[in-house]
């Protein structure tokens, strides 16, 4: 079998086999699952240092259309894969200890398998209609995947949505794949370098553009996320949306923007508009959640902004930035989700006012937690932060190239990162620190195969911020120095010119060293204790009374004149474009209702009606023929 076909087809044959297994035999799916895992990312590391390779084919001949299973191994592509591949071991390693009996596990390991199978294979298709088959296989597994979790209520309402608003932009990336056949006569994404210059070219592109942001999850059609993780099994949050979804979507969105497509000032304007307003719009709605998982989901959505907004500068700093920014967001994003599922399997639940405290029962859990969370806050020295920066430093560059309007977006995406720190700072303080419930007295840290992956992906979060020029020279640079053609030429040494993560390390380290030093200095003087006063009254005898929780952290944002209208019509779900079609289809729908109302004097005048229309179009029609001949 050739080494490029290894990551498609081991874990595609292995996840059949885990729908095979028995329910009653224990241990097999996850030895099944963990040995084609770890085959595939251990082939997706040699595939790494083989590109360029290619697989084809001849598939489906229909008339004058040849489906090639056409592959085409890149720099870019083996890079996504790789860690495809990565967050597909690490999640069923996870699941070896988060899954519990009610969990239906043969379903869940396939579904898991076939996830990373086409997945792998989306990346790695250079035939569009290929890419649109593994891309539906995935909108279906997640259909099935989300209705995996033990709330079937929110877990069937959540698995509809996403189904419907991913089906409908699959629809519109075929459509954009079918008016490239009939334009251009090939489907080779090597072979098309489209100018987008007029409406047909920029009706396709946005057709493809729709498709790619759906996935990644970016305004305005974001909202099947926040629906998923209600009901969905945290571990596949930490999959699919989270990570996959992320570089899927960006990946396509990428490949459309610098290679298939060339677009210009327009285009780039409208992609970095939706990055700036799915920024600031999805961490606004992040700040009021009270539900863990939720929260998380929402601010899976404002980290897309940052992506789009990079690629949309069309300038190297900030396309690499926007990629970079991509592959850090699937490393956080992931963590915290995963740390999410670890409190939630200790603690039972993933609602903030019933938690507190944990950091000392949960000590490897607070910790990653933390440091994802400084991650996509953008505090230095960790990965999120230099992504950003080069978000920024392309912004400005955007700017410098005589746009007046760079401002605002460079206000959107600093304001962003300030308003997802605080929404973190609740995260912290709610989850992990404060007076420990009642409840959660017994709540002990989770079990290894579970905190590894987090501390893998913590881990990756450090070294790719300390040493970000190896993955920035390793994974992007290849990526952004060829397709693009702004002028700006030579490597992003942003040790150089933008950001030292190393030095700036270490003058962090030191400074952190003094403030411990100061502090241990303070513990050695004498303080003085006194009795608890609490406006005169005696201290309540439970200690849960003062439990203070932080859902009510940010009340007074909800309560703005500017922002109370906003945020009343957001949970009304106003801007969801799922909700919006559904009343213009009711409307529709209800015309057609009304019309058979079983009278039949309106069936009868709805008969002369169409009567009367076709004889006006024959007598039209014959009009026209005589005054032809004569």
């Amino acid at each position: 079998m050739p080494q490029i076909l290894v990551p498609i087809v081991v874990p595609a044959i292995a996840g059949g086999l885990c729908l095979l297994v028995p329910r009653r035999v224990k241990g097999v799916r996850e030895v099944i699952s963990l040995a084609a895992l770890a085959w595939a990312f251990g082939s997706t590391l040699r595939l790494f240092g083989a590109w360029p390779l290619s697989y084809t084919k001849d598939w489906v001949v229909l008339g004058d259309l040849t489906v090639q299973f056409d592959l085409l191994l890149n720099h870019f592509s083996a890079f996504v894969i790789l860690f495809v591949a990565l967050f597909g071991l690490a999640i069923a390693l996870y699941s070896v200890s988060w899954l519990s009996k009610e969990h239906d596990g043969r379903r869940y390991y396939s579904f898991l398998l076939w996830t990373v199978a086409a997945s792998c294979g989306a990346v790695m298709s250079n035939n569009l209609l290929l890419l649109l088959i593994f891309w539906e296989a995935l909108t279906a597994i997640l259909f099935v995947y989300v209705n995996t979790g033990l709330k079937k209520m929110e877990a069937s309402e959540g698995a509809a949505k996403s189904f419907i608003m991913l089906g409908l932009s699959d629809a519109a990336l075929f459509m954009a794949i079918a008016l490239i056949w009939v334009k251009y006569g090939t489907l080779s994404m090597n072979e098309l370098s489209i100018f987008v210059g007029d409406g047909a070219t920029s009706a396709i592109y946005i057709l493809m553009m729709i498709g790619a942001i759906t996935k990644a999850g970016a305004m305005p059609f974001h909202t099947w996320i926040p629906a998923a993780a209600k009901g969905a099994p945290t571990p596949v949050m930490a999959l699919l949306p989270a990570s996959i979804d992320k570089l899927l979507g960006i990946y396509l969105l990428v490949r459309i923007s610098l290679d298939i497509f060339s677009i210009g000032p327009g285009m780039q304007l409208v992609l970095m508009i939706i990055g700036a307003v799915t920024i600031i719009g999805a961490v606004l709605m992040a700040l009021i959640q009270h539900d863990l998982k939720v929260l998380l989901s929402y601010h899976a959505i404002s980290q897309v902004g940052y992506m789009v907004l990079g690629i949309g500068t069309g300038v190297p700093i900030g396309i690499a930035g926007g990629i970079f920014h991509m592959l850090n967001h699937a490393i956080y994003k992931a963590c915290l989700f995963l740390c999410a599922g670890s409190v939630e399997k200790q603690a039972g639940t993933t609602e903030i006012s019933k938690l507190g405290g944990l950091a000392r029962a949960m000590p490897i859990t607070f910790v990653t937690c933390a440091i994802a969370a400084f991650a996509i806050s953008g505090i230095p020295p960790f990965n999120g932060f230099v992504s950003k920066w080069m978000v920024y430093s392309g912004v400005v560059e955007f700017g410098a190239r005589g746009n007046s309007s760079y401002w605002i977006f460079l206000v959107a995406a600093l304001f962003g990162s300030a308003l997802t720190l605080a929404s973190f700072v609740k995260v912290l303080y709610s989850s992990f620190l404060g007076q420990r419930p009642s409840a959660l007295a017994r709540v002990r840290e989770s079990s290894w195969a579970m905190t590894i992956p987090m501390m893998v992906l913590a881990a990756l979060c450090v070294l790719f911020g300390v040493w970000a020029k190896y993955p920035i020279d390793r994974f992007i640079n290849p990526i952004v120095h060829g397709p693009v053609v702004t002028g700006a030429q030579g490597s992003l040494d942003i040790a150089i010119g933008y950001w030292n993560p190393t030095v700036a390390t270490g003058l962090i380290v030191l400074g952190i060293a003094i403030g411990l030093l100061v502090f241990a200095v303070g513990k050695l003087a004498k303080r003085r204790t006194g009795r608890i006063f609490i406006g005169g009254e005696k201290p309540p005898a439970s200690l849960d009374a003062m439990h203070v929780t932080g859902t009510g952290f940010y009340n007074t944002i909800r309560e703005q004149k500017g922002l109370r209208g906003l945020f009343a019509n957001a949970e009304d779900r106003v801007f969801d474009v799922y909700e919006v079609g559904g009343r213009i289809g009711n409307v529709f729908v209800q015309g057609l209702r009304n019309l058979h109302n079983g009278v039949l004097s309106t069936y009868l005048a709805w008969a002369v009606i169409g009567l009367g229309a076709v004889v006006f179009a024959l007598l039209s029609a014959l009009l026209r023929a005589l005054v032809v001949r004569q």
